[in-house]
């Protein structure tokens, strides 16, 4: 039975995500926002841009 329940919770984490590329990714995400009100907007973009590369990179 306790076999039973770790594979259905694996599974379920598998098949959902767990969020940690989009945890990773706000902070980066958050400050690019910061940054463009103050800078250029490519700046801001840019540091936007490594939140969304760190998203994309990381599939869990």
């Amino acid at each position: 039975m306790l076999k039973h329940t770790i594979f259905l919770m694996l599974a379920v984490l598998f098949f959902s995500g767990c969020g940690v590329g989009s945890v990773v990714a706000a902070p980066f995400k958050v400050t690019g926002a910061i940054v463009n009100v103050v800078t250029p907007d490519i700046v801001g973009d840019t540091i936007s841009g490594v939140g969304d590369v760190a998203d994309a990179a990381i599939p869990f």
